[in-house]
């Protein structure tokens, strides 16, 4: 598996596809602006929603963005793990976003579904 440091990232950031893999709250906290949140654990139905370049996976320290890693590597991605996560990006001094960023769209696949599905009967039942 390969990996980067933060400091490497930062050479390279905006222009690289940044993956965020903690929870939603942990995110909302802080994240690297521009980054998406895909939580690990929702990785293996979301992969529809990962952008089709080298994806830089990044968590809290390192630990889960290297298990994404190597999960999405043996799945074809070109995927690399941030070593040491937002808390060394943070450290490095390097930007970082407090807001949650909201999607003005749901993602594709099941979430999308999902969301057509609520919307249509929160329609029915206020009728």
């Amino acid at each position: 598996m390969r990996s980067v440091t933060p400091g490497e990232l930062a050479a390279i950031w905006p222009r690289a596809a940044v993956v965020d893999v903690r929870g939603q709250e942990e995110y909302a906290t802080a994240h690297i602006p521009g980054s998406r949140n895909i939580p690990l654990d929702e990785l293996p139905l979301r992969q529809q929603d990962l952008p089709n370049s080298t994806l830089y996976l990044l968590c809290g320290s390192g630990k889960r963005s290297s298990q994404a890693a190597a999960l999405l590597s043996d799945r074809g991605y070109d995927a690399i793990n941030v070593a040491g996560g937002i808390t060394e990006w943070y450290r490095e001094g390097h930007p970082v976003s407090y807001a949650p960023a909201v999607p003005e769209e749901p993602p594709a696949g099941l979430w999308r579904l999902l969301v057509q599905i609520l919307r249509k009967w929160h329609r029915r039942s206020t009728r």
